[in-house]
């Protein structure tokens, strides 16, 4: 059994013990599963061809953006997505340069997508239930996810446009 399989069987297993009339949304360490890698592919492959031609880095966040700032995806999380051949950054490592505080890339100092997983949680020991969003300058977007796991691979089974 691979790690990625352990964990997730892991997860499984504590969710079964939950109440899934339980709303509360788990603890952002735990957003770091297959679940919410499927719910993070899911908001790239939504994302929109904004300044086209221009080079993008793209940061992932959990939970809420406030001003005390964000928590960044762990390097291990984002590796996961190293198959998109996109290019990441940790978002403690994104920079506000003014006069408008656009997020940017430290190394580039080209606007970043932020993606947000903001709110996750389960509602049964196979489904979830997800909010998530990304901004790129003044643009930004939200959806509420449903996420399924069957045979042991997570995947989004409906989507839901949120207004910003």
């Amino acid at each position: 059994m691979t790690r990625r399989h352990a964990l997730l069987a892991t997860l499984c297993l504590g969710l079964t013990a939950c109440d899934s009339s339980d709303k509360t949304s788990l603890p952002l360490d735990f957003y770091e599963c297959e679940a919410g890698e499927a719910a993070v592919r899911h908001l790239i492959s939504q994302l929109p061809d904004l300044n086209p031609g221009v080079a993008k880095t793209h940061a992932i966040v959990f939970g809420e953006i406030n001003r005390d700032g964000m928590t960044p995806a762990s390097d291990a999380f984002t590796a996961r997505f190293a198959d998109l051949k996109l290019k990441f950054v940790n978002a403690q490592d994104l920079k506000a340069i003014e006069p408008d505080h656009t997020i940017t890339d430290p190394d580039t100092r080209l606007a970043a997508f932020v993606l947000q997983l903001r709110k996750f949680q389960p509602t049964s020991a196979t489904t979830w239930e997800a909010e998530v969003g990304w901004s790129y300058k003044k643009e930004l977007g939200r959806m509420k996810l449903r996420i399924e796991t069957k045979d042991c691979k997570a995947s989004v089974v409906s989507e839901e446009k949120l207004a910003p």
